[in-house]
């Protein structure tokens, strides 16, 4: 699934977004143009799966040795 950010030019898009919406094939979000992304919405995919997963690893083992030094 992928998010995109569209421009309305016509409000007969409203009319054809909401009956796609209707028939499950897509989600409107609404959103004002000016309103950022956030960061997890801004670098999804950003990171490679063995990234993420060392990542996700060195997380878990500080979580592990903060937890170990607090008892």
């Amino acid at each position: 699934m992928e998010t995109l950010v569209i421009q309305i030019n016509n409000n007969k898009a409203y009319k054809l977004l909401a009956d796609l919406e209707d028939l499950n094939i897509l989600k409107v979000i609404k959103r004002s143009a000016n309103q950022p992304l956030s960061l997890s919405e801004k670098y999804a995919g950003k990171l490679s799966p063995a990234t993420t997963n060392a990542l996700q690893d060195y997380v878990k083992q500080s979580r592990e040795e903060w937890n170990s030094n607090a008892i």
